[in-house]
């Protein structure tokens, strides 16, 4: 759930995209990122407890998880619009836009076998610290940080008895890997550019 605010924290921490927006839409990203993908999810979560559409709110039950995946996808992919569309973060949202695929299909494969969506939220939070050392050569730390969370995440995940190792792996793996396409598609962009360039 929180992904989405540690990425942002990060770039503004991290570069210097505060000074190149106004104070007024500085204050929008983070309204956006909060309202869209932690209070909707968090408070579709509270009303389909509440009328009795779901166990717990631990969402233990498998099959419940489904309307939730979709109300948190679509929330998220509002969030992204109205950033593309109000505000100059391109890179990020067409980042974002590829994290939510890889919840996407995290939630159809749990359709028919167990896969976490805390290690694939690991592994888009580990592949946005990549793109962000390959762009703005931040600090490493930032990436072995992200990297000694995600691990604690996923052992933690398998001691709970609520994931296998394998389960874990892929999970992480799909986040890690959509969450790397922009990169493999900026490197081609740029390499195309100066080959034609040196033509």
């Amino acid at each position: 759930v929180f992904v989405t605010l540690y990425c942002m924290v990060t770039l503004y921490i991290t570069t210097d995209i505060a000074e190149t927006l106004s104070t007024v839409d500085n204050i929008l990203v983070f309204l956006l990122i909060i309202s869209f993908t932690i209070i909707v999810p968090c408070l579709a979560i509270w009303i389909l407890y509440t009328r009795g559409k779901i166990s717990d709110l631990n969402l233990s039950v498998r099959h419940e998880r489904t309307p939730i995946y979709l109300i948190s996808m679509t929330s998220a992919l509002v969030c992204a619009y109205l950033m593309f569309a109000f505000l100059d973060i391109y890179f990020f949202v067409f980042f974002w836009v590829f994290a939510i695929l890889s919840v996407a299909l995290t939630a159809l494969v749990n359709l028919w076998w167990k896969i976490s969506i805390h290690s694939c939220g690991m592994g888009i939070l580990c592949s946005f610290m990549v793109l962000m050392s390959m762009l703005y050569s931040i600090d490493i730390l930032w990436l072995c940080g992200s990297l000694f969370v995600a691990g604690s995440v996923m052992t933690s995940r398998c001691l709970l008895g609520a994931h296998t190792v394998e389960q874990t792996l892929t999970g992480f793996g799909v986040g890690l890997g959509f969450g790397l396409i922009p990169l493999g598609l900026l490197l081609c962009v740029i390499n195309n550019f100066l080959t034609f360039a040196a033509c």
